[in-house]
């Protein structure tokens, strides 16, 4: 009977070929993404609350995806005091051409301030496809014609995978790996088996149908995950749900260590309770700890370790290349292949994160949840 150490080693590169078998995914599936015309009218709905560091950008992308001008645009605020003010109007009041709204949507009251935000600005949608976009993201051509490919062709709820565009620092370095080196890796397969979860807020879409049929923006009010929330209530209505084939670029603010760590926090926190049974069982499918387990499983049992030191160099290699090529693949982003090296001290410092997940309470932007 195998001992402790060579089943954790087992474990560990079985955990080592699911992720090659994630990057092929992703691989199949973000490429060749439509090349014809967006010219389907949609409404995208911005919330905002707080000035991102990247909303200009976020704002100037749109018009650059939009040549057609096909896009009803609202960006949605609870007030003029809002810091983020200032810039969606002069946004609005440099292209008169478009039609873009600035909505202020009065105090949100007990809803969550992004779903206040959403509900209010949805009652002003003129189209019935309606997307809904972070204040920090930006949008490409590519991004827009998935969109509208994937509404024509029958879709009643499109997504699109958030990439963290590269960014310097520690705390941006934080982000990437929180973003494209752990959410990202296994959308695509998930996608594959019929079993889709990043109902991201970055970049999604919906049919007015859709919506009705779900009981509307409401029921999702008070979720500190309404992203995820709405996408699993879509799922189990039975509409038809399709990961785009281009990715939506993010640029989180505060790139900060201590900045980008509690907003690290942040996001374990939600991932943990809206989805727990994942969050649980993180640990167990990491290929780096379960081979740093059997090593020292064999050291407390003064068997041979080499299990555990092959099954430790493979997830090395693993985690290494596997990063190196999805950034370069799918997220465009040319990094010396010398700092992927860093993802290895990332596994174990995601030990730190994984209890903190198991908060029941967070702040976010001067508020408790």
């Amino acid at each position: 009977m195998p001992d402790l150490s060579s089943l954790l080693a087992a474990a560990s590169l079985a955990a080592s070929g699911a992720f090659w078998a994630c990057l092929a995914a992703s691989l199949r599936r973000f490429r060749d993404p439509a090349d014809a015309p967006a010219d389907l009218p949609m409404t995208l709905i911005k919330p905002v609350r707080g000035l991102d560091d990247a909303m200009e950008a976020s704002f100037r992308s749109i018009v650059a995806a939009d040549p057609l001008k096909v896009l009803q645009v609202i960006v949605a605020l609870e007030s003029d005091d809002d810091p983020a003010f200032p810039v969606a109007r002069a946004f609005a009041a440099a292209h008169p051409d478009r039609d873009v709204l600035v909505l202020l949507t009065g105090p949100a009251g007990a809803r969550m301030g992004k779903a206040h935000n959403m509900i209010e600005a949805l009652k002003a949608a003129k189209h019935p496809r309606v997307l809904f976009s972070d204040a920090d993201t930006s949008i490409t051509p590519a991004l827009l014609r998935e969109t509208a490919r994937a509404f024509r062709e029958g879709a009643d709820a499109v997504f699109g995978l958030p990439y963290h565009a590269d960014a310097p620092g520690f705390g941006g370095w934080c982000f990437m790996v929180a973003f494209n080196h752990s959410y990202c890796v296994p959308a695509a397969l998930a996608y594959e088996a019929g079993q889709f979860r990043s109902f991201a807020g970055a970049w999604m879409g919906y049919t007015k149908e859709t919506l009705a049929k779900v009981g509307g923006l409401e029921p999702f009010s008070r979720s500190i995950a309404d992203d995820f929330a709405l996408g699993m209530a879509a799922r189990g209505a039975g509409a038809r749900l399709e990961l785009l084939r281009e990715p939506v670029f993010v640029s989180e603010s505060g790139t900060r260590p201590a900045e980008a760590f509690w907003h690290v926090a942040k996001w374990a926190s939600i991932i943990c309770w809206s989805f727990p049974l994942a969050w649980l069982l993180a640990p167990f499918v990491n290929p780096v700890m379960l081979a740093l387990a059997a090593v020292a499983a064999a050291f407390a049992a003064g068997a041979s370790s080499a299990p555990g030191l092959v099954a430790l160099g493979a997830a090395f290699a693993t985690r290494a290349l596997v990063g190196l090529i999805q950034d370069r693949r799918v997220g465009r982003i040319r990094r010396p292949a010398w700092t992927y090296l860093a993802l290895l001290g990332a596994d174990l410092g995601a030990v730190v994160f994984w209890p903190l997940g198991l908060r029941r309470t967070i702040e976010w932007r001067g508020r408790r949840y």
